[in-house]
This record gives structure tokens, sequence and C-alpha cells, in this order.
């Protein structure tokens, strides 16, 4: 195959410059994180988060082609559900604050719960799950881009 051939055969997101995708990806997570800061206020913007987190896994989806498979689809899936739950189940509001302080520390320091947490479902992992796994998941330093826990000793 060519060049232009897999080129064209590469998904919006593979095509897209990395400054445009990581500028994307800040912006959209920080839009969210205003939302989040706005319903500790008024929990009617909750309903917001929501109706964007929708939005912002469907971009995803399209953006690689409507696959679920891709990290970055599945993290938005999962963080839709997670804000979707919060929002819409009684006594669940508690999911809006973690997730309120996940999102932070997602922005400023580069470590993301959530992405961790996607690492260990099966189809996520190629290691077998143990106290080594979750502790190597867990206390690994922020990093950018897709998650994987440090290697081990």
């Amino acid at each position: 195959m060519s060049g232009d051939e897999s080129r064209q055969s590469a998904s919006p997101w593979e095509r897209m410059p990395t400054a445009t995708r990581k500028g994307l990806v800040w912006g959209l997570w920080f839009i969210t994180w205003v939302g989040l800061i706005a319903g500790v206020r008024d929990p009617v913007f909750f309903e917001y988060v929501v109706a964007f987190s929708a939005l912002h896994a469907l971009l995803f989806l399209a953006l690689f082609q409507f696959r679920v498979r891709p990290f970055p689809v599945q993290v938005r899936i999962g963080y839709f559900a997670w804000v979707a739950v919060g929002t819409y189940v009684p006594y669940m509001t508690v999911l809006m604050y973690i997730t309120l302080v996940g999102l932070a520390t997602n922005l400023f320091i580069g470590y993301c719960p959530l992405a961790r947490m996607m690492y260990l479902l099966p189809w996520n992992r190629d290691e077998q799950f143990s106290l080594n796994l979750l502790r190597r998941v867990f206390f690994s330093a922020p990093m950018a881009g897709k998650f994987a826990p440090r290697p081990t000793r």
C-alpha cells in the first residue's frame, strides 16, 4: 500500500495534526470541567454536562470511524456513563464531585483516574489482573497520551 493509500485509510483522528488533537482534547475536557463547576452551584448544569459528554463521545466515535475499540473512545463512553449515572440516578450525585476532582487532575497534572480504571478492563490490558497491576496502574506517574502502567520490576 502506498503512503497516499494508507493516509486515506487512516481515521480522521489519525490524519489530524498532533497539536490540533491535543488542543481539541484539552478544550473539550476543560469545557466539561467548567460545566461540572457550574453544576456544584446549580445541579441543573449537570444535565448539560451529560449532554455535552454525549456529544463528546459521539465526536470521538466519528473521529475513530465509529469503532469502540480505540481507548480514547472507550474513555469517553465510560465518562458519559459515569456522569449520566451521577446526574440521573438518585443518591449518585457523589459521582459528579468525584469526576470534578478527577477531571481537574487530568487537565492540570495529566493524571486521569478514569483512563486508569478503563485500562483495567480485560480487553485493554495484556497481563493478568493482580494487586501488583493495581498498584502500578494507580501509582504510575502522570503521562501524556494513552495510559499504560510502568513496567514490572
